[in-house]
């Protein structure tokens, strides 16, 4: 399924490594997409597959604070359509 824009604003992958190899760019299609990619896995900075998964990203911005993604929302619903 092909989601663009606003209808996909969060993707979240509970574990790695995960079946669909397509994770990050299911949220950022173009330059106009935003979006936060939430990875829940601890070992995702302990293990190799881990490190090699964050090496195959784009850059963008990283965080494990909860406030930065209530912020990253919060400056979407203020910014005008």
């Amino acid at each position: 399924m092909d989601v663009r824009g606003e209808a996909l604003s969060c993707a979240i992958i509970d574990k790695l490594p995960f079946a669909l190899k397509q994770g990050a760019g299911r949220l950022i299609r173009d330059a106009r997409d935003r979006g936060v990619l939430v990875v829940c896995d601890p070992r995702l900075l302990s293990r190799s597959y881990g490190h090699a998964f964050l090496a195959s990203l784009p850059p963008m911005f990283r965080s494990r604070d909860l406030r930065d993604v209530q912020h990253f929302f919060a400056a979407d619903a203020e910014s005008p359509s």
